[in-house]
């Protein structure tokens, strides 16, 4: 629930991270309560209509196949992509891969990158440098449902009508934002897709 998780700017600026309690925040009252109502709804699994999750098969119709080396990726992004080697993801099959955040040129702010990760599903890592992007960003206290490396962390958790599954962790660290997304088909055990992403995002290494 990664609306009353994080909200973000761009500017000219280097870019800023703080957390901030719901009360603090600047916003009317009215938006206040139904952000916390929807905090406290995301803290269990959600219930989506069937065909709110796509299948495997819409997920990876709509992948990118493109696949850079990393002396590429180096000279594209600010800083090198995270490394994956020592997480679940590092001998998974890699699908393809696409700049994302802020686009200049030939250059980003950050990559997302697919993974097909067996008993899984389709799992999706983004990575952004919040830095280079100028990116104001405020997470609320009260969303940081769980954490990463010490650091707070949101979790959602979602079931649709058909028992597709799609979870996703997000968090930010020293310079850049993190997500992983598993998105399951019907039958996946989705507190068990939450239990491996956190133990990829525990392992992924800047």
């Amino acid at each position: 629930m990664q609306e009353a998780a994080a909200m973000g700017r761009s500017s000219a600026s280097v870019g800023s991270y703080q957390v901030v309690k719901l009360a603090d925040l600047d916003a009317p009252e009215e938006v206040k309560r139904r952000l916390r109502a929807d905090i406290e709804r995301s803290n269990s699994v959600m219930e989506a209509a069937e065909g709110d999750i796509p299948t495997q098969a819409e997920v990876l119709a709509a992948l990118p196949r493109t696949q850079r080396s990393a002396s590429e990726l180096r000279q594209r992004l600010p800083q090198p992509p995270s490394r994956l080697e020592g997480s679940l993801l590092g001998p998974a099959k890699l699908i393809g891969m696409e700049p994302s955040g802020r686009l200049d040129g030939g250059q980003s702010s950050g990559l997302s990158r697919f993974y097909r990760l067996e008993g899984v599903g389709i799992v999706e890592f983004s990575e952004n440098n919040f830095l280079a992007a100028g990116m104001q960003i405020e997470v609320i206290a009260e969303a940081q449902n769980t954490e990463v490396n010490g650091k707070p962390a949101n979790l959602g958790k979602v079931v649709d009508g058909a028992g597709r599954t799609r979870v996703e962790l997000a968090w930010t660290g020293d310079s850049k934002t993190y997500s992983l997304i598993a998105t399951g088909e019907p039958g996946s055990d989705v507190e068990r897709n939450a239990r491996v992403l956190h133990d990829i995002a525990a392992a992924i290494v800047d």
